[in-house]
Protein backbone atom coordinates (compact mmCIF):
# COMPACT_ATOMS: atom_id res chain seq x y z
CA UNK A 1 0.00 0.00 0.00
CA UNK A 2 1.40 3.33 -0.66
CA UNK A 3 2.28 6.01 1.94
CA UNK A 4 0.70 9.17 2.40
CA UNK A 5 1.38 12.05 1.75
CA UNK A 6 2.41 13.05 5.51
CA UNK A 7 4.78 9.09 5.28
CA UNK A 8 6.27 10.66 2.60
CA UNK A 9 7.26 13.83 3.91
CA UNK A 10 7.95 12.26 7.28
CA UNK A 11 10.61 9.99 5.42
CA UNK A 12 12.27 12.72 3.59
CA UNK A 13 12.85 14.30 7.06
CA UNK A 14 14.47 10.93 8.03
CA UNK A 15 16.24 10.79 5.39
CA UNK A 16 17.86 13.75 5.07
CA UNK A 17 15.65 15.06 2.33
CA UNK A 18 15.10 18.10 0.33
CA UNK A 19 12.22 18.77 -1.77
CA UNK A 20 11.14 21.55 -4.09
CA UNK A 21 8.78 22.28 -6.87
CA UNK A 22 10.57 23.84 -9.40
CA UNK A 23 7.90 25.12 -12.90
CA UNK A 24 5.44 22.39 -11.57
CA UNK A 25 7.48 19.70 -10.98
CA UNK A 26 8.97 17.78 -7.65
CA UNK A 27 12.56 17.79 -7.08
CA UNK A 28 14.22 15.81 -4.37
CA UNK A 29 17.82 15.96 -3.04
CA UNK A 30 19.22 14.24 -0.34
CA UNK A 31 22.36 12.37 0.81
CA UNK A 32 21.90 9.41 -1.61
CA UNK A 33 19.49 8.24 -4.28
CA UNK A 34 15.95 7.18 -2.85
CA UNK A 35 15.23 3.34 -2.28
CA UNK A 36 13.00 1.01 -1.56
CA UNK A 37 8.86 1.26 -1.80
CA UNK A 38 9.46 5.53 -0.98
CA UNK A 39 10.15 6.31 -4.89
CA UNK A 40 6.72 4.53 -5.53
CA UNK A 41 4.87 5.94 -3.08
CA UNK A 42 6.44 9.22 -3.99
CA UNK A 43 5.40 8.45 -8.25
CA UNK A 44 1.93 7.68 -7.30
CA UNK A 45 1.42 10.99 -4.97
CA UNK A 46 3.43 13.21 -7.18
CA UNK A 47 0.30 15.79 -7.73
CA UNK A 48 -0.79 15.24 -4.22
CA UNK A 49 2.77 16.01 -3.01
CA UNK A 50 3.02 19.10 -5.06
CA UNK A 51 -0.62 20.60 -4.42
CA UNK A 52 1.11 20.46 -0.65
CA UNK A 53 3.98 21.76 -0.68
CA UNK A 54 2.80 24.66 -2.53
CA UNK A 55 -0.15 25.39 0.00
CA UNK A 56 1.44 24.78 3.38
CA UNK A 57 5.31 25.02 2.74
CA UNK A 58 5.54 27.26 0.12
CA UNK A 59 6.83 25.02 -2.24
CA UNK A 60 9.70 23.49 -0.52
CA UNK A 61 10.02 20.79 2.25
CA UNK A 62 11.05 21.07 5.28
CA UNK A 63 8.50 23.89 4.69
CA UNK A 64 9.76 27.44 4.47
CA UNK A 65 9.48 30.00 7.25
CA UNK A 66 6.71 31.73 7.23
CA UNK A 67 4.73 28.96 5.47
CA UNK A 68 0.83 27.77 6.44
CA UNK A 69 2.21 24.79 7.76
CA UNK A 70 5.30 26.75 9.69
CA UNK A 71 2.69 29.43 11.19
CA UNK A 72 0.84 26.39 12.46
CA UNK A 73 3.59 24.62 14.25
CA UNK A 74 4.19 28.62 15.99
CA UNK A 75 1.07 29.02 17.11
CA UNK A 76 0.00 25.52 18.45
CA UNK A 77 3.45 25.50 20.21
CA UNK A 78 3.80 21.76 18.98
CA UNK A 79 7.49 20.92 16.82
CA UNK A 80 6.90 20.35 12.81
CA UNK A 81 5.87 16.54 13.25
CA UNK A 82 2.58 17.43 15.19
CA UNK A 83 1.67 20.45 12.85
CA UNK A 84 1.69 17.84 9.71
CA UNK A 85 -0.47 15.55 11.86
CA UNK A 86 -3.20 18.69 12.42
CA UNK A 87 -2.82 19.43 8.47
CA UNK A 88 -2.79 15.42 7.50
CA UNK A 89 -6.37 15.15 9.81
CA UNK A 90 -8.05 17.87 8.31
CA UNK A 91 -7.35 17.46 4.73
CA UNK A 92 -8.49 13.93 5.17
CA UNK A 93 -11.66 15.53 7.02
CA UNK A 94 -12.44 17.64 4.31
CA UNK A 95 -12.19 15.08 1.76
CA UNK A 96 -14.28 12.94 3.94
Amino acid sequence: MPQTTAQVLRCLILGRYKARVVEGELRIRGPQPLAGPLPASIKLRRDELVEFLMEYGDGVWPPAPGSKLRTIEGSSGCGLAVALDLVDRARRGAAA
